[in-house]
């Protein structure tokens, strides 16, 4: 999220907006007539698929046996064939700057229904058409390259669910029992010939079944119904595996007016080298939740360039009473999709809620937005839907989840996917059942000293309900006095009062994190480049890095302030953009994409893009402020 590396979604526009302008293209009227469909020939026989040179899940190599001949179509379904079935449809054509002619590609179609119009076509021509298996898709691109067309404008629905390739051989497969996405395969219309961002035939992806994703479409398959049954079980991921169900007392282990630092440890435990589905290259953009067993779950995008389609999120739990986390596994992905940005947030009942940002393809300019939820501590979550379906700015979710006093659940998100441009909030008044968007759309604030505006001054906003119930934030970029802006709204988000907080700004590989604590106070952790601070012992020094301050006039006046270190020398690995980094008396973790919450036992638990700290505000009281 720090820099644009390669092309990412310049070209798009808002999907209301591209909605419009294809209405016109619209033609409900036009002549039906008979389907034309080139059908390529595939024979029954034994075949190898998958290979061992090439991306992670693309391996490994292995025999399937198809016991059946089938016909292939020689190119995706069209415009015209597909709104012979769904007139309706034509009002997706053009959108997010799609090719828009009869006989290109259909795009923005759900799996269901490229199987609901394989239905209808095989009613209309007295024979059976359905989606391609995977394995039927890679058999005929394999073999029959030059006679298949459309390869490289579309990615193509597959029956299966994703999942792992089995190195074991297998007839006629059809995937697995269950999943989040379905495969596809394909190469996509945005990447020219020659582009890294162009999928080779080998290349494995996925979709939500229900998502518009204008970069898919489909074609079809003629040829004997499928009779086997999926019957592979999905290997359980170590965060999720022998997961308590008993309710945590939360009884502190110390006096919550005894001051307490403990030692910062890792929490992102990747092999070096690992390649896929786990990066030991970056990780970086961590969210954080407490369970209702008294476990912490932390997850993160791990990758190896932050535009890329092998974005994944991975998780790991810290299980009560242990001080080790466990070692990392993949949390969730849409496989060749950027999963953008997790966040995650408990209610009072303990139910869990992950949030996250999905490209198209890859980047992190327009995003839609997901939520999967669970009710059980995090062993099992639900099938992923999309909060806001539409791939555009204002979907990019910050960790800084809450629900106010007045019952609404907020959820905080970059308005703009620069350096700069604001926040926006996202809001369920129904317990997450359905939300929506305050201010979507609005022209961009003018972020100055006693200005008003729609959205929180910065991206990447720490955000939380103050005391007197107002709404306090503060954010990266957009800068007032040279100062990290600071916005209040006393009317539930719905508008803005900008003004300058006494912390110096931060910049690339930073965000912050601002929290309610249970007594009431604000607690803000950001950085510094060099500011004066005071140890418990009343002396002044000069500290660098990660420190953390309290408020208890929702955020006015911050009486204590201290730098997040217990003085012992030691070099940690940061992850992210922070790296390696070496903290002593003076010196704290100097970046980090924060994330942080208070459990019922008063103990603070923050983490960085790789590290995990945990204090109480009594430790924090033990150092009044130096001026600012």
């Amino acid at each position: 999220m720090e820099s644009i590396t390669r092309r990412a979604f310049v070209g798009m526009v808002m999907f209301y907006a591209a909605l419009s302008q294809s209405s016109a293209m619209m033609n409900t009227t036009r002549p039906r007539k008979r389907q034309s469909l080139e059908m390529i020939d595939i024979p029954h026989g034994i075949y190898r698929c998958g290979t061992d040179n090439g991306f992670w899940n693309e391996a490994p190599e292995h025999t399937v046996n198809l016991s059946h001949p089938y016909f292939i179509a020689a190119q995706p379904v069209t415009n015209h064939q597909f709104e012979m079935f769904d007139p309706s449809h034509g009002q997706y054509r053009g959108v997010y700057n799609t090719p828009a002619g009869d006989e290109d590609p259909v795009r923005c179609v759900t799996w269901q229904e490229a199987v609901s119009y394989c239905e209808w076509l095989s009613h209309s021509e007295g024979t059976h058409y359905r989606l391609p298996t995977e394995a039927e898709w890679e058999i005929a691109f394999t073999n029959q390259p030059h006679k298949l067309k459309g390869g490289r404008e579309v990615e193509n629905w597959c029956m299966d669910w994703y999942g792992p390739y089995m190195h074991t051989e297998s007839t006629d497969p059809i995937g697995f029992k269950t999943g989040d996405s379905r495969v596809v395969r394909g190469g996509s219309w945005r990447a020219p010939e020659g582009s890294s961002d162009l999928p080779s035939v080998r290349t494995r992806l996925g979709a939500l079944p229900d998502d518009r994703n204008p970069a898919v479409g489909f074609r079809v398959v003629k040829g004997h119904p499928l009779s086997s049954t999926p019957s592979t079980d999905r290997p359980v991921p170590i965060w999720a595996q022998d997961v308590s169900t008993t309710g945590c007392d939360w009884k502190a282990s110390l006096q919550t007016s005894e001051p307490f630092f403990g030692t910062p440890i890792p929490y992102v435990l990747i092999p070096p080298g690992s390649n896929g589905p786990l990066f030991s290259h970056h990780n970086h953009d961590p969210a954080l939740v407490s369970c209702r067993n008294g476990d912490l779950l932390a997850v993160w995008y791990t990758t190896v360039d932050e535009t890329g389609r092998e974005l994944n999120i991975a998780g790991a739990r810290l299980r009560r009473g242990c001080s080790v986390w466990d070692s990392a596994d993949l949390f969730w992905a849409v496989p060749g999709r950027d999963n953008h940005a997790p966040a995650l947030w408990a209610d009072e009942h303990g139910t869990l809620f992950h949030f996250n940002g999905i490209a198209a393809e890859g980047g992190w300019y327009d995003l839609a937005l997901l939520l999967r939820i669970s009710t059980d501590n995090g062993k099992t979550w639900t099938p992923a839907r999309f909060l806001s379906p539409h791939y555009h700015h204002g979907n990019q979710a910050i960790p800084s989840p809450f629900r106010s006093s007045e019952g609404s659940i907020y959820l905080p998100c970059d308005a703009s996917p620069l350096g700069q441009g604001g926040s926006l909030l996202h809001t369920s008044s129904d317990g997450g059942t359905s939300w929506s968007v305050l201010h979507k759309g609005a022209d961009q604030s003018v972020f100055a000293p006693g200005g008003t505006g729609p959205w929180i001054a910065g991206i990447h906003s720490g955000i939380d309900q103050a005391a007197d119930g107002s709404l306090v934030a503060v954010g990266r970029g957009d800068t007032i006095d040279g100062k990290l802006a600071r916005s209040v709204s006393s009317d539930q988000g719905n508008s803005w009062h900008y003004s300058a907080s006494p912390f110096p700004p931060i910049g690339g590989g930073q965000r912050p994190v601002l929290r309610r604590l249970l007594d009431g106070s604000l607690l803000l952790v950001s950085f510094t480049t060099g500011s004066m601070f005071r140890g418990a012992d009343g002396k002044e020094f000069e500290g660098f890095g990660m420190f953390a301050a309290l408020s208890m006039d929702g955020g006015t006046t911050w009486p204590y302030r201290r730098l997040l270190t217990d003085g012992v020398t030691r070099t940690l690995d940061g992850r992210g953009w922070t790296h390696d980094f070496t903290m002593d008396a003076t010196h704290a973790e100097p970046a980090g994409y924060l994330a942080g919450l208070q459990t019922p036992d008063g103990m603070f638990h923050l983490i960085s893009s790789g590290i995990y700290y945990h204090f109480n505000a009594a430790w924090i009281r033990e150092a009044r402020a130096v001026e600012l």
